[in-house]
């Protein structure tokens, strides 16, 4: 099970950061061991491709996390709520 603390501190970073809008839906969650879910439902996805979806996610959690914090995370979705809708 991953850390509260760090799952906690994931959550805020995001959620201070670009995914700050209440629109924004971030959750973070336990992967397998000790390393980290990231699934993000935001508008900001609308028109972009898997690849800069996923580099927005990471440029927000190399920004406010160190080396060894972000290399628990093991999974980061980004998507959009139009894709959610069409699950």
């Amino acid at each position: 099970m991953a850390s509260k603390k760090l799952k906690q501190k994931i959550y805020d970073s995001l959620k201070s950061g670009y995914f700050s809008e209440t629109t924004d839906l971030v959750d973070v969650s336990d992967g397998f061991d000790d390393l980290v879910h990231v699934v993000i439902v935001s508008r900001k996805f609308d028109g972009k491709l898997a690849r800069e979806r996923h580099n927005l996610i990471w440029s927000e959690l190399t920004k406010q996390l160190s080396n060894e914090e972000w290399g628990h995370v093991s999974l980061s979705i980004g998507a959009s709520p139009e894709d959610v809708k069409t699950l």
